[in-house]
């Protein structure tokens, strides 16, 4: 399959529908591991979010409000409960790990399809810097490595 850009990529696997089986949390704690320098992740999140990171939420019946099922985190209602329980596998109430590597930029992401989109995006210009392009080529060169 191929991928427009990396962010592209990395928001593919993080949807948990690729063939290989990986997922958001496999991403996740791939970074954990070899972000070893803290130059994407914010090593206060990563202490407050790492066995949280690992946990599954799942709504059952008892989600039903009289009206709807409803997020007891957000309290945002869903008429079905697979909405509901896809809501609670999104991002939507994780830790945000994930910082643009810019020192003035201070923008954070819950995951890291929504890093690498920032950075494409080219907002802060953090693509300017060598180190950056260095830093985010050598996490792409790896990324085929990530296994469940």
């Amino acid at each position: 399959m191929a991928f427009i850009n990396n962010s592209g990529l990395i928001l593919h696997l993080e949807s948990g529908s690729c063939q290989s089986g990986v997922n958001r949390r496999a991403v996740d704690n791939w970074v954990r591991t070899n972000d070893r320098s803290n130059v994407i992740t914010n090593p206060a999140r990563l202490i407050t979010a790492g066995d949280r990171g690992n946990v599954q939420l799942i709504a059952t019946e008892q989600s039903w409000n009289g009206r709807a099922f409803e997020c007891v985190l957000c309290h945002t209602q869903f008429r079905a409960l697979m909405d509901l329980n896809r809501h609670l596998a999104s991002p939507r109430h994780q830790e945000k790990v994930y910082r643009c590597p810019l020192n003035t930029c201070q923008a954070h992401f819950v995951s890291l399809s929504g890093l690498c989109q920032h950075i494409e995006s080219e907002h802060c210009g953090v693509t300017r810097f060598r180190v950056v392009q260095d830093a985010m080529n050598n996490l792409f060169a790896g990324v085929a490595r990530i296994t469940i």
